[in-house]
């Protein structure tokens, strides 16, 4: 039984290196240690202070026997000069279908032996993966921000983590608004530019997550979230949440936090979102922890328009057929107007009892404009209270 694994080696020189000469080395490893696990190994890029980082996949010949990553790091000393550094087990049930030949690659009985031109330049891997920019297929309204992050990974994978001094930003929007969405798929835009390790690493985690119960234990604990996040992205929502836990650690939780994404700034992408105001309140409980947010990308509401394309993009997910098109505009309106209204979330609500109804009646995958009438009162629960001074 095999079981994956990730990490990447750690090459220190003054300049680019001998990429033969490293090729070489981990060549060695690789024939030395097939007995026990399969390495493949990927185009270098620069990191910080001389450092080349080199991402690799493997997997364990034997599950039960050779099923620590720690093993890993003591085969990469035994046969060569260098470090391993964030190793972490793959979860196989969250990789994107598109890496799958990798691990049937690793299954097999031999794994090519890299090679010098395998490492070289890293530079080497391409600056706009072919394909990238599909990722982002199928968003409404979201040209600015998807711009705004292409341009920042051009710049990382043409010229390494080094280009750009903060790599962390700060989502900020009401819910519903595509955060999340929106830093999944940048998760795989940076997989397919390089930048990131290949994996769609993605540690999504809530603001109250970060603060332990006792005294002493929230430091280690988000120590332990963020170097869980190596390799890829830590997504925090309602990053906000760590102001309002009162007589609680927040300062504690956000100090580590300020010290280790400015540690591991090489190695890990954070994201924390949340509503404005409250972000703005959350990030001056340390002077430091601001700076570490170089790029506010911000989420508004979506316009009427754009909601019934999410709900006709989301009906076509399902497999059904909008038929009410001139109805679903008043329809977004009064959503817009109910409590509780979370932009995406409550078109997505509403296409669950409009799908729901129109399969009571007919076999048909068709929304009527009957279909939404009678779907649309079961998805608001009142009228949203006016804002003081409107």
């Amino acid at each position: 039984m095999n079981e994956y694994f990730r990490g990447r080696i750690v090459v220190s020189e003054l300049g680019e290196p001998d990429w033969g000469e490293v090729a070489a080395r981990l060549g060695l490893l690789q024939e030395f240690e097939a007995a026990s696990m399969r390495l493949k190994f990927f185009g270098a890029r620069p990191g910080r202070e001389g450092r080349w980082l080199v991402p690799f996949v493997g997997a364990f010949r034997d599950a039960w026997l050779f099923g620590d990553p720690k093993s890993v790091s003591d085969a990469v000393k035994r046969w060569t000069p260098y470090e391993a550094e964030s190793l972490a087990k793959v979860n196989v049930r969250e990789l994107p279908v598109e890496h799958f030949d990798l691990l049937r690659e690793l299954a097999q009985e031999e794994v090519p032996v890299v090679s010098a031109a395998d490492l070289a330049g890293s530079g080497a891997v391409p600056v706009r993966a072919e394909g990238a920019e599909s990722v982002f297929d199928g968003l409404v309204g979201m040209e600015e921000q998807r711009l705004m992050l292409m341009k920042l990974s051009a710049a990382v994978a043409k010229h390494g983590r080094r280009a750009v001094e903060c790599l962390h930003f700060v989502f900020e929007g009401n819910p519903g608004t595509g955060k999340t969405e929106v830093a999944s798929r940048f998760v795989s835009y940076l997989d397919r530019t390089g930048v990131t390790d290949g994996t769609h690493k993605m540690v999504c985690v809530g603001g109250n997550d970060l603060v332990a119960q006792y005294v002493g234990q929230t430091s280690s604990r988000v120590k332990q979230i963020v170097s869980s996040a190596r390799g890829g992205m830590l997504f925090i929502d309602e990053f906000y949440a760590l102001s309002q836990n009162e007589g609680g650690y927040a300062n504690e939780a956000v100090d580590t936090l300020t010290e280790q994404l400015d540690r591991l700034r090489d190695e890990v992408i954070c994201v924390v979102a949340g509503y404005r105001r409250e972000m703005e309140r959350t990030l001056d409980l340390n002077p430091g922890l601001r700076d570490r947010f170089g790029y506010w990308v911000e989420f508004p509401d979506y316009t009427v328009d754009q909601l019934v394309q999410i709900f006709c993009h989301m009906a076509a997910e399902r497999g059904f057929t909008t038929a009410c098109v001139d109805a679903l505009p008043g329809a977004m309106r009064r959503l817009q107007g109910s409590a509780g209204f979370s932009n995406a979330r409550s078109v997505r609500r509403l296409v669950d009892h409009a799908v729901v109804e129109a399969s009571w009646v007919r076999d048909e995958a068709v929304l009527r404009e009957e279909d939404l009438e009678r779907a649309l009162p079961q998805c608001i629960t009142a009228p949203a209270r006016p804002r003081a001074g409107f």
